[in-house]
């Protein structure tokens, strides 16, 4: 992994961390598009989705891919009003904007809809906002299976001028603290830097995408590079997005769902509570052994076996639910190991507090049980 890569997957996540996330008191759990378009909080905001595809699905890269046409967009939607505010022809400036939004109803909605206004929240270091809408955009497309994919044929190019894209950040074309209107060569840099990063052959974070839309994109992007309009439109990626979304959507965000939605452990926490519930019920059940073979009296004193066992199970109960009843307690999540942040979405936590409270009730019964038999077991003193 390149040092560039590690400086701007670092400094992605430092953004999304530091964002701030409005709660909706929803009665259900949220989409994938309302978690992109930061409507959700913690648990289940844009951040903790990040730090679960890169962590736990170890495939960040779709989530970095479709962050980055976002941002893409965006930049498209600030050169659209630049080109407005200082009154020059649109048609002129940037034909591929009037002819792509007429030929494509869906990209019109999307990008020149939303030209007009764009939710930027520079204040709290955050993402952007995509456009609202009320149900998932892709919802109801055909998912199709990335993984099994074949990759499609390429086009040799030279491998210096892979090198000099995949190493452009996006420090120079980014919304933070922009300080000059957006160019075409910034478009063109924008785009170019997606392509070489993501979709180009041996690229650090190569997606797998289907056929056509990687031909498609590669066409684009190659075969238009000699000519003196260059495509820069956000446009030439739609379709990848669009699917990168349906494979979200349908393979890694089910997954999240279950695992912040109804759980609050991190991996390694669920682990750790696998041990803790061994350690504990092993001394729970070795002292209860040890006071029967002492026939030690009254049979009551047994009873005491119960806190150490009742730690044993409970946290066994933990490990295989993910979702701690102390966590619970304490409204915080786990996000990495040892570091919680607080459950601010209203229903997850109302989620929490009932699978909580049977995960307690359940391993609760399970100790009386155990020691009921130990205490009901006869003393005999070897």
């Amino acid at each position: 992994m390149s040092k560039d890569h590690t400086i701007a997957g670092s400094e992605k996540g430092q953004r999304l961390a530091r964002a701030t996330y409005p709660a909706y008191d929803r009665n259900k759990l949220p989409t994938l598009h309302e978690v992109l378009s930061r409507k959700t909080a913690p648990p289940v905001c844009l951040y903790n989705f990040y730090l679960y595809m890169r962590d736990r699905e170890h495939a960040s890269e779709y989530l970095d891919f479709y962050l980055d046409v976002l941002e893409h967009e965006n930049i498209c939607k600030a050169f659209v009003r630049d080109i407005k505010k200082l009154n020059l022809d649109l048609n002129i400036e940037y034909p591929e904007y009037s002819v792509a939004t007429s030929n494509d109803g869906g990209v019109q909605r999307q990008l020149s809809a939303s030209s007009r206004e764009s939710n930027i929240t520079n204040s709290s270091g955050g993402v952007f906002d995509s456009p609202s809408r009320p149900e998932s955009p892709y919802s109801g497309q055909h998912i199709i299976d990335i993984a099994s994919a074949n990759k499609a044929p390429r086009f040799r190019h030279r491998d210096s001028v892979r090198s000099n894209k995949t190493n452009t950040t996006t420090g120079n074309l980014s919304f933070y603290g922009r300080e000059r209107p957006f160019t075409k060569d910034d478009l063109r840099e924008s785009a170019e830097r997606i392509y070489y990063k993501y979709i180009y052959q041996g690229s650090e974070k190569e997606i797998e995408l289907s056929d056509h839309i990687r031909e498609k994109i590669t066409l684009a992007m190659e075969e238009d590079s000699g000519t003196l309009n260059k495509r820069a439109d956000p446009w030439i990626f739609y379709e990848a997005k669009k699917e990168i979304f349906s494979f979200m959507e349908g393979e890694h965000f089910p997954k999240f769902l279950r695992a912040r939605a109804f759980g609050n452990m991190n991996i390694l926490q669920t682990m750790l509570r696998l041990v803790l519930g061994l350690f504990f019920l092993f001394i729970g059940i070795a002292t209860a052994l040890s006071l029967i073979f002492l026939d030690v009296k009254p049979r009551t004193v047994r009873i005491w076996c119960l806190i150490p066992i009742l730690m044993g199970v409970t946290n066994l109960f933990a490990n295989q639910t993910e979702l701690s009843p102390l966590f619970v307690l304490l409204k915080t999540s786990e996000t990495k190991f040892a570091r919680f942040q607080w459950v601010k979405e209203p229903y997850i936590y109302r989620l929490h507090i009932k699978k909580g409270i049977m995960v307690f009730l359940a391993s609760l019964l399970v100790s009386v049980i155990i020691t009921a038999i130990f205490v009901a077991v006869p003393g005999h003193r070897l």
